[in-house]
């Protein structure tokens, strides 16, 4: 797999580059009070809007970067609109890394969740260099996201219990 790595909360992780439509080290986010927490804001990309995401929160992690109300700017990796899906979305990151090669022998399956949340989002695990990464499966980001949207009737402001 060639990939694309970055880093989020010292934890290195990584795309398969065929997705990535860009990556950004200055991305205008407007945060929506409403959202979930998951949700840092929307931004807007030539015209689109793509919804950006905290992929720690998305992990289950809920003590990490509590919402800023106000426009501010952040790095993120902005995925191509999947086939099938509307929705454009964009991962917020701590600082991006590098394109790298992964033998696709080397991936393995994450490691079984300790919790609901934990690693939905994971699709595998990879060591290379003396680090470890995790392969963010961004299908199921966006049918998560999906799943949350139709079940809040469309409202994502509405919380689940």
């Amino acid at each position: 797999m060639k990939g694309f790595s970055f880093l989020v909360n010292k934890e290195f992780f990584a795309v398969d580059v065929d997705l990535v439509q860009k990556v950004t080290r200055k991305m205008a986010v407007t945060p929506v009070p409403t959202a979930p927490d998951e949700i840092i804001g929307i931004a807007n990309l030539k015209g689109r809007v793509i919804t950006i995401l905290n992929l720690y929160q998305l992990l289950g992690h809920r003590e990490r970067r509590n919402k800023e109300y106000g426009s501010r700017t952040v790095k993120a990796v902005v995925f191509k609109t999947l086939s099938g899906s509307e929705d454009q979305i964009g991962l917020f990151i701590d600082k991006p890394g590098n394109l790298i090669d992964l033998d696709d022998n080397t991936i393995r399956p994450p490691s079984l969740p300790t919790g609901a949340e934990d690693s939905f989002c994971i699709s595998g695990i990879a060591e290379q260099n003396n680090r470890l990464y995790r392969i963010i499966n961004i299908d199921s980001i966006i049918n998560k996201y999906k799943a949350k949207t139709i079940l809040n009737g469309g409202n994502e402001n509405v919380e689940q219990n």
